[in-house]
């Protein structure tokens, strides 16, 4: 799997929420680079979890697409006439 690469406004806003909640949710006050430390530290440790859940539920839509398109299918199937 490639790197996550975030783009550096993604990177930005994640870093002012998770500086929010800590110091709004946990009473912990930490720096911004503290904090971008973190989100790099969660992207790496916790990402993966995310994306590969991203691709079974990616996976499952998929299938069920494919199960409606062949049901579609069987629907225009003639019959073949009898002599």
């Amino acid at each position: 799997m490639k790197d996550l690469k975030l783009e550096k406004q993604q990177k930005a806003d994640m870093v002012t929420a998770l500086r929010g909640f800590l110091t709004d949710e946990l009473d912990v006050d930490i720096g911004a680079l503290q904090v971008d430390m973190l989100v790099d530290h969660l992207a790496e440790v916790i990402g993966p979890v995310f994306y590969n859940k991203g691709l079974r539920d990616a996976h499952e839509a998929v299938l069920q697409r494919m199960e409606y398109a062949a049901a579609d299918i069987d629907l225009l199937e003639r019959t073949v006439p009898r002599r």
